[in-house]
């Protein structure tokens, strides 16, 4: 598909998260005694391995009054992170501050750029899934299904920033991901 405009840089073949990595997490979740368990153990390796972005997401997900926006964003933040890992368990380099505020750059001004451009029929979540479907495509999912939990009583806003804080993730994490040959993407390149 021809995009264009894009502030967001395309994601490395390398670095695209497959359907296997997705599926080996859920499973891993569904096997375990007590999933909140597993997701604790999840976090504990997200905030030791990415420590910047660890603490980036727990900020985004606590400043949520919507107890169900707040769970989500917990899931979703360690089961992304957990997805990555599975992918790429040599290969994931750490996202330092300039990483992340480059990938929260790059999403806020893609944003800017198509809500001013009246021909533009993507959105810069469609963009950031075409170089990681599997996860937005898991994303997504489990964003329904909040939504259809929530019915009437859903928190948009709070949901709607949720999804922003892992979309920021998932960009943040893809251009952490090493090369075959060991060099990085990073998002300073």
């Amino acid at each position: 598909m021809f995009l264009r405009k894009a502030a967001l840089r395309p994601v490395p073949k390398h670095a695209v998260v497959d359907e296997h990595a997705v599926e080996a997490v859920e499973e891993a979740l569904d096997v375990e005694s007590g999933l909140q368990d597993a997701l604790d153990d999840g976090y504990r390796l997200l905030d030791r391995k990415q420590p910047t972005l660890g603490a980036w997401l727990a900020e985004q997900v606590s400043q949520r009054g919507d107890e169900l926006a707040q769970s989500l964003g917990y899931f979703l933040a360690v089961t992304v992170y957990l997805a990555f890992e599975e992918a790429f368990p040599t290969r994931l380099g750490t996202v330092d501050e300039g990483s992340l505020e480059v990938a929260l750059g790059t999403l806020e001004t893609d944003e800017e750029i198509r809500a001013e451009d009246p021909l533009e029929v993507l959105d810069s979540d469609d963009v950031v899934a075409m170089g990681q479907p599997a996860i937005i495509d898991y994303v997504q999912h489990h964003l329904q299904e909040a939504l259809d939990q929530a019915g009437d009583r859903a928190n948009i806003e709070d949901l709607d920033g949720i999804y922003r804080a892992i979309l920021v993730e998932v960009i943040a994490l893809s251009h952490a991901v090493r090369g075959l040959d060991g060099e990085t993407t990073s998002a300073m390149d």
